[in-house]
């Protein structure tokens, strides 16, 4: 495939330049001191490539730690039962990833004896791993010659060549990421082109000063900094769904809740949850099933966020004078370590601070 930008070939010295320049600016200028830097290994490039997934480096920082403390090693998660990983990943959210680690695992101790596979075919066929997290992983880890095209990487590539359509062609993209590799250094370069792309390539106001790369950035020249990326127009194409959370509170022991563990899909797949409905008639029937109409209050409201989604949450509570039980549903006590979603964290907080008054 002949690489083309704009209409025309960029010349391979300017392309050598580009990774030369980049790996000379990050030895002064580039992150060294993240966590996942220190004692590089394949498991800790792909343990925090996978946090790194659509969640911003200070976010994952406090979420790694806990997670290599916990797990240092492939041997040490693939005997982890997946609620224990899910508990370590409550807050951080896109529970997927921490699914698709705990199946990653398994594969790992099975098929590869705990070692991570150094092959880009055998990891892009890991749960969870795309081609850009294999690449990362390849380059960063092993120090071999893959492309990545985080969205970083993409905002660098689109600003110092000039491309404006939002509709680039992703597979002219790749084909450029791959085409700036330098034959060496590989662990570096790329470092140091997500570091540009965070640090200074911002999204919004970049400081093109302090770019290295400045002096050949078509964009910089132009004037077009503030216009590439294109803009992508939202639309609010978010759907809102209203969800109802009921508190059931033994009166006389406040640290008991009853909650069931949800099943394998949906938003909170094998969390631990509240009793919840999406309709108004779905929780009534519920308090009229199990005899707790007279004792409910409403509680609180919470808007909660998702990727394509809007949460309009209303919380009930009801205290019962005497625990007793319910079908598919278990008493846990609020202070118990198990995975929720980010909503039941907040619920189970405000009831914290209620009994620690």
């Amino acid at each position: 495939m002949e690489l083309r930008v704009n209409g025309e070939e960029p010349n391979k010295f300017h392309l050598n330049q580009f990774s030369r320049t980049l790996i000379s600016w990050h030895k002064n200028n580039g992150r060294h001191n993240l966590p996942w830097q220190k004692e590089i290994s394949p498991y800790k490039v792909w343990i925090s490539e996978v946090m790194l997934q659509q969640t911003q480096v200070k976010t994952v920082l406090p979420y790694f730690k806990k997670f290599v403390e916990k797990y240092p090693n492939i041997k040490a998660l693939s005997n982890a039962k997946l609620d224990d990983i899910l508990i370590l990943w409550t807050g951080l959210g896109y529970y997927r990833r921490a699914e698709n680690l705990y199946k990653t695992s398994q594969i790992l101790k099975e098929k590869y004896r705990y070692k991570f596979p150094e092959l880009y075919e055998d990891i892009i066929s890991l749960p969870g791993i795309g081609r850009s997290t294999a690449g990362a992983i390849l380059s960063l880890a092993y120090n071999k010659k893959y492309p990545i095209l985080d969205g970083n990487v993409k905002r660098v590539i689109k600003r110092y060549f000039a491309i404006r359509s939002s509709k680039e062609d992703e597979k002219n993209l790749w084909y450029i990421s791959e085409s700036l590799l330098p034959n060496k250094n590989n662990n570096i370069y790329t470092q140091s082109i997500m570091d540009l792309g965070s640090l200074v390539c911002l999204k919004n106001s970049p400081t093109c000063y302090a770019c290295p790369i400045k002096k050949n950035c078509m964009s910089n020249k132009l004037n077009l900094t503030n216009v590439i990326p294109a803009k992508n127009i939202k639309v609010n194409k978010k759907k809102t769904l209203k969800l109802y959370l009921i508190i059931i509170q033994n009166f006389k022991n406040k640290k008991l809740v009853l909650m069931k563990k949800n099943n394998n899909n949906g938003i909170w797949a094998n969390l631990w949850n509240l009793p919840s409905f999406e309709k108004k008639t779905e929780y009534k029937k519920f308090i009229k099933n199990n005899n707790l109409d007279s004792n409910i209050k409403k509680y609180d409201n919470i808007k909660h966020n998702l990727t394509h989604l809007s949460l309009d949450i209303d919380i009930l509570k009801i205290e019962l004078c005497k625990i007793r039980d319910f079908d598919n549903y278990s008493w846990k006590n609020i202070y118990d370590n198990i995975g929720l979603s980010k909503p039941v964290v907040m619920i189970i907080n405000k009831l914290k601070k209620e009994i620690d008054k």
